[in-house]
């Protein structure tokens, strides 16, 4: 499983490889790109205080992460990639 962590508004190239097993994660301004409809090649999760930062909803489909569950997350995966745009 890789983890893909997204910080900016932008869907990046590289978020094509990804497959059903692997996990992309929202963080910072990245939250945004709740507001549009995507189709994504893996699970969708946020991190909550940045959502809440935002003041914006989750969707039911993307799984909330507190701190600790993102370091859980960030433990399981094999490779864990770091998206910049």
């Amino acid at each position: 499983m890789r983890l893909f962590q997204l910080t900016h508004p932008t869907v990046p190239a590289l978020l094509s490889l990804a497959g059903a097993e692997d996990y992309a994660l929202l963080r910072q301004d990245a939250v945004y790109l709740l507001l549009e409809p995507q189709q994504w090649p893996c699970q969708l999760c946020v991190l909550d205080n940045d959502l809440q930062a935002r003041g914006l909803a989750c969707p039911a489909e993307v799984q909330r992460l507190s701190d600790s569950q993102w370091v859980e997350l960030t433990l399981q995966a094999t490779q864990v990639i770091l998206c910049q745009n």
